[in-house]
């Protein structure tokens, strides 16, 4: 408990407002009886009206859920904390982040063209370097890419409709994923069968 109540010492009253008004559904009692007591610490025991308004604006705000890498992921401890409370839609975010940086480093590891002593595989198969590239990116994402999905399927079933309407999911994710993981399927499917149409 002392544990608990010391990592909402760290949270800012709008997010503890968050977990005590408007998500208490997602938490333990014991989350909640926390929360309740940083909030009276702080004189916000009984917030306002016009108090409980501003939270409503902050859930709602760009800077929130709806952005691309919300809740600032890579922030030392916020990986550990998700984990522990069991926060799956944080733990699928920074995890889709890994996945496409990983294809990102995966393509850049192939090297410029201008380095190489020789053709790449993706090369010597017909593509051009830029396909290669965008080949290597697109398969790392669409491959790897299933992890944080289960993470975030896990974490959608749990939540009724209109709490994903809330939280901007968007067929069980978030809607940047939903978008860059199509889009990376796609690449994928179509530069394989036009290499495949090729031959």
């Amino acid at each position: 408990m002392e544990e608990l109540k010391e990592k909402y010492s760290e949270f800012n009253d709008y997010e503890l407002l968050n977990i005590v008004y408007f998500e208490s559904s997602d938490y333990t009692e014991e989350a909640i009886k926390v929360a309740k007591s940083v909030l009276e610490e702080r004189g916000l025991g009984k917030p306002s009206e016009d108090t409980l308004q501003k939270v409503k604006e902050y859930r709602e705000s760009p800077a929130n859920d709806s952005d691309l890498f919300g809740e600032r992921i890579f922030d030392k401890g916020k990986l550990k904390a998700a984990y522990k409370r069991r926060d799956y839609l944080f733990i699928g975010k920074w995890l889709f982040w890994l996945v496409v940086g990983y294809g990102l480093f995966s393509a850049y590891r192939m090297g410029p063209p201008y380095l190489r002593t020789g053709e790449s595989i993706a090369e010597r198969m017909g593509f051009s370097v830029f396909l290669s590239f965008l080949l290597e990116i697109s398969l790392s994402i669409a491959i790897l890419g299933l992890i944080p999905i289960i993470f975030f399927c896990i974490y959608s079933l749990t939540l009724s409709s209109e709490q994903r309407k809330e939280k901007g999911l968007i067929l069980l994710m978030p809607w940047y994923v939903l978008i860059i993981y199509v889009i990376s399927v796609l690449i994928s499917i179509v530069l394989i069968i036009l290499r495949w149409l090729w031959v």
